[in-house]
C-alpha cells in the first residue's frame, strides 16, 4: 500500500482499528527460525500479548484470547531469553496488523483468524548496553550523509569488532567504562523525531542504523506525525506502517522497556504531551504482571518536565500525575525522553507530585541532530550542529547491570569518549582583576556530579552550579553575524539556558604571565573527567 501523509490516505490505514473484537492465536517456539509454526514447535507459556489497551498472557500451550477495542495492532511483549524476528534493517517484527489473516488452519475458534507470534530461544545476560539516539531528525539525503559520517561510521568501527555473526563476543569488562570500546551492545533505541517531516527518508536512515548490527526500536516523535490527520488517533499511521505500534513493550535481560507514544496531535502543527486512557490501561495491566523489583525503563519523545524556566505548557500535567501514580510503588525506574535538543537530568520529588521512596530520574537525551544539523561547517564540511545549551550533538550509552541504577554515559559525536567538559574562560585578563568567571559545561552533568576547579597547581575547590547561557556557545552563536555575508549552512539555534553549567572565579592575585585553568568532574559512578585551558594575565 502506498504510504502518504495527506488526508486521503490516513483514514484507509485505520478502517479496521477502532471496533471491539476478539483475537486469538499462539506464541510458539520457532525452533528452526523460519517464522512459521511447524510440527513439533511448542507454544510458549506466560507471554504477554496486547492490542495496545488490554494485556493477556498465554496459557500452558502458548495460546491466548484477547477481547476489546484495539489500536490497529496485536503485539507480543518479548520476554527475557527470547528473540523476535528482525527484518533486513534489524527492525523487530513483534506485531501483526489487525486485518491480516494468517495460518487460517490453526485456530482455536474456526470462526476467528489466528494471530500467531514466533519466538526464538536465546540467552540474555544481566549486564548489557543500549545505544540511545534522540531526534536523528534528518530532513534531506544530505543530512542522512551527515548522520552516517558523524555518528554511524564511528559506532560501526567501535561496535563491529566486538560482534561475530550478530552475536556478542563475551567481554563483561567493557560494560561500564565509556572510554573502552563498546562491547555488550544488545539493542538500540531512537526516542522519536526519526525524520524531520520526511517519511520518505525512513528507509535510508534505517539502512544506516542497520550497519551497527543490533535490533533497533524507533519511537514516534512530533516530526513523525501525519500532519493534516483528521484526529489524534490517525496521526501515527505512516510511522506505524513502517515500524509497528507506537505504544508497546519488550523485555531484554532483567529490564522491561516500555515505549509510549506521548504526542497528542491537536491538528495542524499543534501537539501536546500526554497519554490516552487506552495507554494507561496498557501500562496498568502490563505492570500488574511484572514483578515489583523489575527495572522498568519508560521511553517517550516529549519529556515530563517543562522545557524552559517560564514553565510554558508542553504536556498535560494531569497525565504526568496519573503516570506517576502507576509507577510510584516500584523501586527501580528510569525515564528516557528526547525532543528538547539539549541535555538534562531531572529528579522528580514531592514538589512534582512524585510519591515514590526515591526520586524518579528522567534522562532527557541530547539530540543526534543537535542544533538541527545547522551551524558553521567543520573541516569536513559538516555543520557543527551544536545544541542551544552548548552541548555537542551526540548520543547516549546506557549500561545495565541487573536492577542496579543504570550508568548513563554521553558520547559527543566528534569528540573523544572522555571529552565531557566544555571549558570557557577569558583569553586575557588584566592584572589584579576581580570577579572574572570561568565556566564548565559538563555535558552529562547533574546534581549528583562533583565539579571542581583550580588554577595552576592550587587546590581544587567546588564550582557553583548555575542556570545560564553557556558563554562558549553564545560566542559561537554571535559569531554567525560577525561577517558581511550570511552563513553558508542553516544557522545555529538561539541560545537557551544550560542546566549542567558550573562557574568559578579566577583568583585576583595571579601574577602576570600564563596560567592554566583546570576543571575536574566526577560522575556518580566515580569516573573522573578533566579539561584545561590557558589564560594570560597582563
Amino acid at each position: 500500500m502506498k504510504l502518504c501523509r495527506g488526508l486521503g490516505c490516513i483514514g484507509l490505514a485505520w478502517v479496521a482499528s477502532a471496533s471491539a473484537a476478539t483475537w486469538q492465536g499462539t506464541v510458539f517456539n520457532d525452533a528452526n527460525g523460519n517464522g512459521r509454526r511447524d510440527a513439533g514447535e511448542a507454544g510458549v507459556a506466560d507471554v504477554a500479548v496486547s492490542n495496545g489497551v488490554a494485556v493477556v498472557r498465554t496459557d500452558a500451550a502458548g495460546r491466548y484470547t484477547l477481547e476489546g477495542e484495539g489500536d490497529g495492532f496485536l503485539f507480543v511483549v518479548k520476554p527475557r531469553n527470547w528473540t523476535v524476528p528482525l527484518d533486513a534493517q534489524n527492525l523487530p517484527r513483534f506485531y501483526r496488523k489487525i486485518g491480516d489473516l494468517a495460518d487460517p488452519g490453526r485456530v482455536v475458534d474456526p470462526a476467528l483468524p489466528s494471530f500467531d507470534f514466533p519466538l526464538v530461544a536465546g540467552n540474555e545476560p544481566d549486564r548489557f548496553r543500549t545505544i540511545v539516539f534522540a531526534d536523528t531528525q534528518v530532513g534531506s539525503e544530505k543530512e542522512v550523509g551527515y548522520f552516517q559520517r558523524t555518528i554511524i561510521d564511528g559506532l560501526v568501527s567501535e561496535v563491529a569488532p566486538t560482534r561475530r555473526g550478530g552475536r556478542e563476543v563475551a567481554n563483561p569488562g567493557r560494560v561500564v567504562d565509556p572510554a573502552l570500546p563498546l562491547g555488550n551492545i544488545a539493542l538500540g533505541i531512537t526516542l522519536g523525531d526519526v525524520v524531520n517531516d520526511k517519511p520518505e527518508l525512513y528507509d535510508a536512515l534505517n539502512a544506516a542504523i542497520a550497519r551497527i548490527g543490533v535490533p533497533w526500536y524507533p519511537l514516534i516523535g512530533n516530526h513523525d506525525l501525519d500532519l493534516g490527520a483528521l484526529q489524534d488517533r490517525g496521526s501515527a499511521a505512516t510511522f506505524e506502517a513502517k515500524y509497528g505500534p507506537s505504544t508497546h513493550a519488550f523485555q531484554y535481560g532483567p529490564v522491561l522497556f516500555v515505549a509510549l507514544n506521548n504526542i497528542r496531535y491537536q491538528g495542524g502543527l499543534r501537539y501536546l504531551g500526554g497519554l490516552t486512557d487506552g495507554q494507561f490501561g496498557f501500562i496498568q495491566q502490563l505492570l500488574a504482571g511484572t514483578p515489583r523489583e523489575t527495572l522498568v525503563v519508560v521511553m517517550m519523545h516529549i519529556p515530563w518536565f517543562y522545557n524552559d524556566p517560564a514553565n510554558n505548557e508542553t504536556f498535560r500535567l494531569a497525565d504526568r500525575a496519573r503516570l506517576f501514580g502507576l509507577l510510584e510503588g516500584r523501586p527501580n525506574l528510569l525515564l528516557l525522553s528526547g525532543h528538547s535538543h539539549y541535555q538534562r537530568h531531572v529528579f522528580y520529588g514531592a514538589a512534582e507530585g512524585w510519591k515514590g521512596a526515591q526520586p524518579l530520574h528522567e534522562y532527557n537525551v541530547a539530540a543526534v541532530s543537535g542544533g538541527f544539523w545547522g551551524g558553521p561547517p567543520d573541516a569536513n564540511g559538516i555543520p557543527i550542529a551544536t545544541q542551544w545549551d552548548g552541548t555537542p550533538h551526540g548520543y547516549a550509552i546506557v549500561s545495565f547491570d541487573g536492577t542496579k541504577v543504570p550508568v548513563m554515559d554521553y558520547r559527543a559525536a566528534r569528540l573523544a569518549p572522555d571529552d565531557q567538559i566544555g571549558l570557557w574562560g577569558p583569553a586575557v585578563v588584566a592584572l589584579k582583576q576581580s570577579f572574572v568567571s570561568f565556566y564548565a559545561n559538563v555535558y552529562n552533568g547533574h546534581e549528583g556530579w562533583k565539579i571542581e576547579g583550580r588554577v595552576d597547581d592550587r587546590a581544587f575547590n567546588p564550582m557553583r552550579k548555575v542556570v545560564d547561557w553557556d558563554p562558549a556557545y553564545a560566542a559561537q552563536y554571535l559569531a554567525q553575524d560577525a561577517g558581511p555575508n550570511p552563513a553558508p549552512t542553516p544557522r545555529l539555534p538561539d541560545p537557551l539556558v544550560n542546566y549542567h553549567l558550573w562557574r568559578a572565579y579566577l583568583p585576583a592575585d595571579l601574577a602576570a604571565g600564563s596560567h592554566t585553568i583546570e576543571v575536574r568532574a566526577t560522575d556518580p559512578a566515580g569516573k573522573i573527567y578533566s579539561a584545561k585551558r590557558t589564560v594570560q594575565i597582563r
